[in-house]
């Protein structure tokens, strides 16, 4: 885990420095569909430490967002001709 000097950085600003790591932003900005435009980042975490950290913000209630600077899901897409006869 990295715990971070509070500063407020844009997406990009995000994505640029820490990539493919979690990021929780304090008070964010939000787009329209709900993804984080800027926010007071407040730590930046990897794939074990999220989880954890996501719920002591929400006993402590905290207005939090967080997301992943880079997706990691792995998942693909099959083709599969049409075999029905």
């Amino acid at each position: 885990m990295l715990t971070v000097n509070e500063r407020i950085y844009t997406w990009q600003e995000l994505v640029e420095q820490f990539p493919d790591r979690w990021i929780v932003v304090e008070n964010p900005e939000l787009t329209d569909a709900g993804f984080i435009k800027s926010g007071k980042l407040i730590g930046v975490f990897d794939d074990t430490e999220i989880d954890e950290y996501v719920i002591s913000c929400y006993k402590d209630n905290k207005n939090i967002s967080y997301e992943r600077t880079t997706e990691g899901s792995g998942v693909g897409i099959v083709n599969v001709e049409n075999c029905l006869s």
